[in-house]
């Protein structure tokens, strides 16, 4: 459905947003047998995408790729099958095998590259018989006496009405449907800026790891890509940025010089920039409701968090199998409306929550590297527990999970110096 056409009869799902997360909760509906519609502000060509994105694929959304029609961007001609290696005040966090659980070897990260996914999922909506409305804005929604929804869009062919049964915010991270329902965001500090730069010329690590080094209160990822080339991403106390040379010339030079002085980080003596670098220097985590009044937020539009966590796409594709999942064996009546919206943000706060919080915790730049250093150290003392922190960050069990094996490792450690 473009601008130009229109179809008057009733929509079951109204998603508003096309990006990730819309078009994963368009596939995952359509594939129930309902009829739906995407509406996107953008004009999207068939190459548009993101590209501000460390595009590391966490090894619990790669299976979600299966249910959305993407399993071949598993394959290594799209992605790079990867596992992380942090390189700690501790010690190095490795374990061996190519799966983050040493049972299941294809428990992989994916370096899906947002070039390669945004078009595929997109495609996916397409011959799941999803409708688009693309460059066609959502200027409000009425909840009718009915049970109805009715969907006030703006595009070039001027104002139309569509009437659905559930309506679906899934419009990222500056949500209009946010603002129209009253569902403010709960802004936690990031204390770090970050730099994102494409290069050819690295070699990639062995197995292809992506190589995560703490340097100070600063990350630095490296991420091998297909066609052997690899991205770098800088994650850095706001002040070390802001001192750097200005001009994208003397930045560059000021991000490769960074990473030369890392050891653990991999050679960038050959590295050749493919453009400018990207980035942002204030990026706070944003979180919302899951539900405000009958609609179900998704994806960015739910929670935007640091982007150091790696936990963009995979939350956003995760936010859509959960809502769809709540939806299951439901009919899209009243009932079954308001059922299907408790069970979602009954599982969205106990799925995803948890890791928030996390996460917000690392966006702030502690000084207590004494009390850092002893966590990692216990870590990398523990080859189960080095699996669990994996496993975290990962977000292939809960932080509770992790807490708890760690206070085991902890007072094991203890037991042990005492006895030494």
């Amino acid at each position: 459905m473009s601008t130009e056409e229109h179809d008057d009869r009733p929509l079951d799902v109204a998603v508003v947003g096309g990006s990730l997360a819309g078009c994963a909760t368009a596939v995952h509906f359509a594939t129930m047998g309902y009829r739906v519609a995407v509406f996107e502000k953008r004009a999207t060509p068939e190459e548009y995408h993101k590209q501000l994105c460390t595009h590391f694929v966490q090894p619990h959304t790669v299976p979600l790729l299966n249910a959305l029609g993407l399993a071949h961007l598993r394959e290594p001609s799209w992605s790079v099958a990867t596992k992380a290696v942090f390189v700690t005040p501790g010690g190095v966090v490795e374990t061996p095998g190519t799966g983050y659980d040493p049972e299941q070897p294809e428990s992989y990260a994916l370096n899906l590259e947002r070039r390669v996914l945004d078009p595929a999922i997109r495609e996916s909506a397409r011959r799941h018989g999803v409708r688009f409305a693309e460059a066609t804005g959502v200027e409000g929604v009425e909840e009718g006496a009915d049970g109805w929804s009715v969907v006030h869009t703006r595009g070039e062919a001027g104002e139309r009405r569509y009437r659905a049964r559930l309506v679906v915010a899934a419009d990222g991270r500056r949500s209009r449907l946010a603002g129209l329902l009253g569902n403010e965001a709960e802004s936690r500090p990031n204390e770090r800026a970050a730099l994102f730069g494409y290069f050819r010329g690295i070699e990639a690590p062995p197995d292809n790891r992506s190589v995560f080094v703490m340097n100070e209160q600063d990350l630095a990822c490296s991420y091998p890509l297909v066609d052997g080339r690899t991205e770098l991403v800088l994650f850095a106390d706001k002040a070390r940025i802001e001192g750097w040379r200005r001009g994208p010339e003397g930045r560059m030079q000021e991000f490769l010089k960074y990473f030369d002085g890392l050891a653990e980080a991999p050679s960038v003596a050959d590295a050749v920039p493919e453009g400018p670098l990207l980035g942002y220097s204030d990026y706070p985590s944003l979180l919302r409701r899951p539900v405000a009044g009958s609609v179900p937020f998704v994806g960015d539009a739910a929670l935007s968090l640091d982007a150091m966590s790696g936990v963009g796409c995979g939350f956003a594709l995760l936010t859509a199998q959960l809502l769809a999942r709540s939806f299951a064996g439901r009919n899209l009546d009243a009932d079954g409306v308001r059922d299907g919206l408790d069970a979602y943000r009954r599982e969205f706060e106990k799925t995803l929550l948890p890791h928030a919080e996390g996460i917000c915790g690392d966006s702030l730049v502690g000084k207590d590297e004494a009390t850092r250093k002893r966590m990692f150290e216990t870590i990398c003392a523990d080859q189960e527990l080095a699996a669990k922190y994996l496993a975290l960050t990962g977000r292939m069990i809960m932080p509770a999970e992790f807490q708890r094996a760690f206070m085991r490792g902890l007072m094991a450690r203890g037991a042990g110096a005492a006895r030494r």
